[in-house]
C-alpha cells in the first residue's frame, strides 16, 4: 500500500542504491532531524514513518504503526485514519473506505432482506406457534381424556366395590339377624335347662338326702343287730383312782404319778406307744366274748402263737386272746366290706375277711393285714366326714363305732 509523502522526508533516487561491495545489503539510512517549531506546527509530525526497501525508495523513519515492521510500504496515519489506501501491487483497486462504504450497504441490505424475510416469515412462524400450541393442546385433551378414562374406571370400580360391600354387609347382618335370633334361642333353652337342672339338682339332692337316711338306718341296723359295738371296761385296780389311793399308805405321790403313766403306755409291736386308754376299755364286737382292746394292741395274738409253737399240746382253754383277736379282725372286716358296698365307697385295699381265719398267721401277714384293715376304715371314715381328731390309726374298732355313731350326721352320704 502506498499514500502521497507529506512529512517532507527526502525521497532517495536509484542511482544511490547502493554502492559497490554492499549488493543486496541495506544502504545507509540518512535521518533529518526537524526543528521542533515545524514538528509541532506539521501534522505529520506524529505520524511513525516506515522505510520499505522496495522499489529503491530508502527513507529515514521510524517502524509502521500497522505491522511493526520497515519493509512495507510506506503509510502514513492521516490516510489510515481516511482509508484513504490501496494495495500497491495493484490487485485490489479499491480504496479502504469504499470497502467501507460497501460493507455498510450490503449491511443495509442485508438488514432490509432480513426484514423483508422476518415481515414474510412472521405469518408462518405465528402459524407454526398456532400449530404447537394446537398439537399441544391436543396433547392436553389426549392425557385428560386418558385421566378422564381412568378415572371412571376407577370410580366403577369404586361402585362396583361399594356394592358388593353393601351387599356383603347386608348379608352379614340377615346372618347378624339370624345369629341372635339363634342366640335369643339358645339363652331361653339355655334359662329352661338351667331351671330344669336346678329342679333336678333339687330333685336329687332330696332322693340323696332320703338315700342317706335309708343307708343310715341300715347301717344303724346292722350296727344294732347283727354287728353290735360296745365299749367295756376291764376290771383292773387303778392306782392312779384317789380312791384307791388314799387307803393305799404304803404308795407314796411319785409312785402314784410313775404308775399313772405307766398306764398310759403299751409295748407294741416291740415298742412303747402312748395311750391315754391302755388297759381300760376293751371293744367288742358280735357279743362280749369277742373283743378287742380299743387301743388296737394285737400283741397277744403274737404272745399266743409264739407259746402254742414253744408248747405245742393240746389247748386247755377254747377262749383265748388269739381266737378272741382274730374273730374281732374277722368281723370287722366283713362290717367294713359291707359298709363300703352300703355306701358305695370304693376300698384302697382289698382285702377278704378269711385273712384272720388263720391259726399260724406270721407277724407279717397279721401286721399287713391288720394296715389294710385299718386304711379301709380310716378311708370310710373320711368319706363320712368323721371328724379326725377323734379317729386314730391304729384303734380299729373304735374307728368303727365313730363311723357307725348315730351321733354321726354325715353318716349314709354320696361320695
Amino acid at each position: 500500500m502506498a499514500c502521497p509523502s507529506e512529512s517532507g522526508v527526502r525521497v532517495v533516487g536509484p542511482s544511490e542504491k547502493g554502492t559497490p561491495g554492499t549488493l543486496g545489503a541495506r544502504p545507509h539510512i540518512q535521518q533529518y532531524q526537524s526543528s521542533p517549531t515545524a514538528i509541532a506546527a506539521s501534522p505529520g509530525s506524529l505520524m511513525v514513518e516506515s522505510v520499505d526497501d522496495a522499489e529503491g525508495l530508502y527513507v529515514a523513519v521510524e517502524r509502521c504503526p500497522l505491522c511493526n515492521t520497515a519493509r512495507r510500504r510506506l503509510t502514513c496515519a492521516r490516510c489510515i485514519q481516511a482509508g484513504d489506501f490501496v494495495y500497491f501491487d495493484g490487485r485490489n483497486v479499491e480504496r479502504y473506505t469504499e470497502k467501507l462504504e460497501r460493507l455498510q450497504k450490503m449491511r443495509n441490505e442485508k438488514e432490509q432482506l432480513q426484514q423483508r424475510v422476518t415481515e414474510a416469515m412472521a405469518k408462518k412462524v405465528h402459524a407454526d406457534q398456532l400449530k404447537w400450541k394446537l398439537m399441544s393442546c391436543k396433547m392436553k385433551i389426549e392425557q385428560l381424556k386418558d385421566a378422564i378414562c381412568n378415572g371412571n374406571e376407577e370410580v366403577k370400580s369404586g361402585k362396583d366395590l361399594l356394592l358388593r360391600s353393601q351387599e356383603e354387609g347386608q348379608r352379614l347382618q340377615r346372618r347378624a339377624s339370624r345369629h341372635q335370633e339363634k342366640r335369643d334361642k339358645i339363652e331361653r333353652h339355655n334359662r329352661r335347662l338351667n331351671e330344669l337342672l336346678d329342679k333336678r339338682a333339687k330333685e336329687m339332692q332330696g332322693r340323696l338326702e332320703a338315700l342317706a337316711e335309708v343307708r343310715r338306718g341300715h347301717i344303724l341296723e346292722l350296727g344294732t343287730y347283727i354287728f353290735p359295738t360296745q365299749e367295756e371296761k376291764q376290771g383292773s385296780r387303778d392306782p392312779a383312782d384317789p380312791a384307791v389311793a388314799e387307803y393305799d399308805f404304803a404308795l407314796t405321790s411319785s409312785t402314784v404319778s410313775e404308775l399313772a403313766e405307766a398306764r398310759r403306755t403299751t409295748y407294741m409291736s416291740g415298742r412303747w406307744i402312748w395311750d391315754d386308754q391302755n388297759g381300760e376299755t376293751s371293744i367288742s364286737i358280735t357279743g362280749p366274748p369277742v373283743t378287742l382292746p380299743s387301743n388296737g394292741d394285737c400283741s397277744g395274738y403274737f404272745n399266743w402263737v409264739e407259746e402254742k409253737n414253744t408248747n405245742p399240746g393240746p389247748e386247755m382253754d377254747h377262749i383265748n386272746p388269739a381266737h378272741t383277736i382274730s374273730a374281732a379282725l374277722c368281723y370287722a372286716t366283713q362290717l367294713v366290706n359291707i359298709l363300703s358296698h352300703i355306701l358305695e365307697v370304693n376300698l384302697p385295699k382289698k382285702l377278704c375277711n378269711s385273712e384272720f381265719c388263720g391259726d399260724n398267721l406270721s407277724r407279717y401277714r397279721f401286721t399287713r393285714a391288720v394296715n389294710k384293715l385299718n386304711t379301709n376304715i380310716l378311708h370310710l371314715c373320711v368319706s363320712q366326714h368323721v371328724d379326725s381328731e377323734m379317729l386314730h390309726p391304729h384303734h380299729t374298732l373304735r374307728n368303727i363305732m365313730f363311723l357307725v355313731s348315730p351321733e354321726n350326721q354325715n353318716l349314709g352320704r354320696a361320695v
